[in-house]
């Protein structure tokens, strides 16, 4: 640490002691003390500005590639600036001005931020990537199901037609459910697509959500246990029954569920819970052999759940585990 000129307070000069960061203190635009850190960031090591004036050491090298940061020293007082130094260094800074009788005394606290603007830049290539590759994504599967549905509709015209001979093969009424269950699948897959780029709006009313879950649930023999028994929640009602007759065949299927659908109000949202088989207890459940066809229901619950700012996932509660929806309140 080098000497001063001026008697500068205790406090201040204990900041340029006591932080991990470049500290220039300036006296009647005249600098007074400045630390090793600061210099280390201008790779100025051996240069010792006390006792020279701001305006001679700004327009000298290395300090002249940091302009924005001499010139915020006018006034711009606690505001953050950021230059960008040889070597594409990038360095953060704060002028404040300190309590001083006899002086316009200030401060400025300079930091590297080289790494922390290399990290940013890096992400945001990395979404850039990532947003063209789920748009190549989306056009593939909207490519693939335009071209499947084209044969797909001729070949359930041509089935449904040879099923109502007499003499057709009794293999054909299989068939054609098969075809049917595909064009089933294709059009969800383009719904399911459709909901999570957007395309396709979502309805926003004001419902009551437990008793939603509780037609829902009807059709599986499952009883909705709610508390509170009524919550208003704003969202699509149609899109969201769908998600919940869905998950709860699907869990039925697989012999999860104790006939009882567990709903709670858990500070700003719902938590909406199924009981899962322990042999089953992962978000790959829908793939399962025995899981009655239903490998879309957790992309479609996924999607208009998404959508609605919530989340869908597997959770363990005392060891049991759960499917568990949270929707916000």
């Amino acid at each position: 640490m080098t000497r001063h000129l001026f008697a500068v307070p205790p406090a201040a000069e204990a900041l340029a002691y006591c932080v991990d960061t470049g500290v220039l203190i300036v006296a009647d635009d005249v600098v007074v003390t400045v630390n090793r850190e600061f210099r280390l960031l201008f790779a100025a090591t051996t240069d010792d500005l006390v006792g020279e004036p701001v305006a001679a050491v700004e327009t000298r090298q290395p300090y002249a590639a940091a302009a924005q940061f001499w010139a915020a020293r006018h006034g711009a007082y606690g505001r953050r600036c950021r230059c960008t130094l040889p070597g594409d260094r990038v360095v953060e800074a704060r002028w404040h001005a300190l309590p001083s009788d006899d002086h316009r005394l200030l401060a400025a606290v300079i930091g590297d931020r080289t790494g922390e603007v290399l990290v940013r830049r890096r992400l945001r290539q990395h979404n850039r990537a990532l947003a063209e590759l789920v748009a190549s994504k989306t056009e593939l599967v909207s490519a693939l199901l335009h071209d499947l549905r084209t044969p797909l509709t001729a070949a359930l015209a041509m089935v449904d037609l040879l099923s109502e001979d007499d003499g057709a093969d009794p293999a054909l009424p299989m068939i054609a459910r098969k075809l049917h269950r595909i064009e089933e699948v294709t059009t969800e897959i383009a719904m399911i697509g459709g909901i999570e780029s957007g395309a396709v709006a979502l309805e926003r009313q004001e419902f009551d959500l437990p008793a939603l879950l509780a037609e829902a649930a009807a059709g599986s023999g499952v009883v909705v246990a709610a508390r509170p028994p009524q919550g208003l929640v704003t969202g699509d009602r149609a899109r969201l029954g769908q998600v919940f007759r869905r998950l709860t065949a699907a869990v039925r299927a697989i012999g999860g569920t104790d006939e009882e659908m567990v709903v709670e109000a858990v500070d700003d949202r719902w938590r909406i819970a199924l009981r899962l088989p322990g042999r089953l207890a992962t978000d790959r459940l829908f793939t399962a052999a025995d899981s009655g066809s239903n490998a879309t229901a957790l992309m479609l619950a996924r999607a208009v759940v998404g959508r609605h700012g919530g989340a869908v996932g597997v959770e363990s509660v005392d060891g049991t585990p759960f499917l568990t929806v949270w929707l916000p309140r």
